[in-house]
């Protein structure tokens, strides 16, 4: 195992490379393949062959599962950036208002934001899709409260090659001005650029995704049957756990008693729900059923 990941081409995240990586991801959560905070292990099976195929990178999973990490750190910081009214972001001149007092200000409390001080986060509105709904509410705030930005039509699956130029000097996001990707918990959408579109066509259309977020955001949180199916699903979705292993045969013993199952989808985070097993596993075998 060594040898092999002493051998592993060291991954160059370029913007091409970034921006395919994001489209598979949409790609993925458009067919269901992330169910919560983590894409199940067909998910990151099916990004990890499609990304192979159309970028001719041999990139392995865990180089996959270290960007994701690290894409989702910098969009955290990116829009608790953006939300803080001291640093008065302009989302129409894509600028910062602060001065540079305020800038140091913030950054003594923030470090890591220093690297947005002179550009802004790349494909933002593609991660906003990607990881939006599933982090706090400051978050989850700065994404309800958007302006009119971007009308959805369409779908188109990931398919075509990318060029592999070297950006390292780029300081500036490419230009949108051509068909960009965009998905969501249920489909992958095309968004055309807002010129292509007449004003009556843009506003019909905002009012209906509008309408759309309102209805989501009244709907009741989600109440489990506490199934062995439902526990199963979930189980299937924690990808740090191997299918088959020790571990998770385990839960499926325990899986076999009401209050486990109820414990188990109750716990938010599956670092948590594994901890809790692992702990069960340790102590002895589960309780006897009733």
């Amino acid at each position: 195992m060594g040898s092999q990941r002493s051998n592993q081409v060291k991954a160059n995240w370029t913007p091409d490379n970034h921006e395919l990586f994001i489209d598979l991801c949409l790609e993925q959560i458009s067919k269901g393949n992330k169910p919560g905070t983590h894409f199940t292990a067909q998910g990151w099976r099916n990004i990890l062959e499609s990304f192979h195929s159309i970028s001719d990178l041999k990139y392995d999973r865990i180089q996959l599962k270290n960007h994701w990490d690290m894409t989702k750190k910098n969009w955290k910081v990116w829009h608790y950036l953006v939300s803080d009214d001291r640093l008065k972001w302009d989302p129409d001149r894509r600028r910062f208002g602060a001065s540079e007092e305020e800038w140091d200000e913030y950054l003594q409390e923030n470090p890591e934001a220093a690297q947005f001080r002179d550009k802004e986060l790349l494909f933002a509105d593609k991660l906003d899709i990607v990881f939006g709904g599933t982090e706090d509410s400051v978050v989850t705030q700065r994404l309800n409260h958007r302006k009119k930005a971007n009308c959805f039509t369409g779908a188109e699956p990931v398919t075509r090659r990318r060029r592999h130029n070297d950006y390292a000097a780029e300081k500036e996001p490419p230009a949108r001005t051509t068909h960009h990707l965009f998905g969501s918990a249920d489909k992958v959408l095309l968004v055309e650029p807002l010129d292509a579109r007449t004003e009556s066509e843009f506003e019909r259309c905002y009012d209906a995704v509008e309408s759309k977020s309102a209805i989501t955001e009244q709907s009741p949180p989600l109440k489990f049957n506490y199934s062995i199916e439902e526990c199963i699903k979930c189980l299937d979705s924690i990808e740090e756990l191997e299918q088959g292993g020790e571990l998770y045969l385990f839960a499926l013993d325990l899986f076999l008693k009401k209050e486990y199952r109820e414990i188990f989808l109750n716990l938010k985070k599956s670092s948590t729900r594994i901890a809790w097993l692992e702990r069960l596993q340790s102590v002895g075998p589960p309780l006897p059923l009733n």
